[in-house]
């Protein structure tokens, strides 16, 4: 696996956030730092939110 590829879980943690889970309590934090190595997910105040590359990466999550 590549290492900008997604696990199912890491997608799923992704399509969470995306959505409006809050990733302090509904995310596990090992997929939300994953997500924001990966530039997908940013730190906005308390919560968490899609940059434009995770805007795009749920795009084609919801497409496939």
């Amino acid at each position: 696996m590549a290492a900008d590829e997604l696990t199912p879980h890491e997608e799923n943690s992704l399509l969470r956030i995306a959505d409006g889970a809050d990733a302090q309590y509904d995310v596990e934090e090992a997929a939300v730092s994953r997500l924001q190595s990966l530039s997908l997910v940013e730190q906005r105040g308390m919560s968490f939110g899609l940059t434009l590359i995770g805007v795009r990466k749920v795009a084609q999550l919801k497409r496939s």
